[in-house]
């Protein structure tokens, strides 16, 4: 994959390990507010909120997959 001391190569792997990270962050805030019951809100509200941290997460996910392309491409 070439060298890491390139300045494209750094700046490319640390977006998308960052993009990554928030991708799994939108995932576990899903499961919890998924799973979470909480006594003031009802569970369509509930599964709208996790339906909304899901699309998040794959639109990171997918991110992630196009910046890696493009990564590929650039080298």
């Amino acid at each position: 994959m070439g060298e890491l001391s390139s300045p494209t190569n750094l700046v490319m792997l640390i977006v998308v390990i960052a993009v990554g990270v928030a991708a799994s962050g939108c995932a576990v805030a899903a499961a919890y507010v998924y799973l979470h019951a909480q006594p003031d809100r009802d569970a369509s509200a509930r599964d709208r909120l996790a339906r909304r941290w899901l699309i998040a997460t794959a639109l990171l996910g997918f991110t992630v997959i196009a910046m890696r392309f493009v990564w590929v491409l650039l080298i």
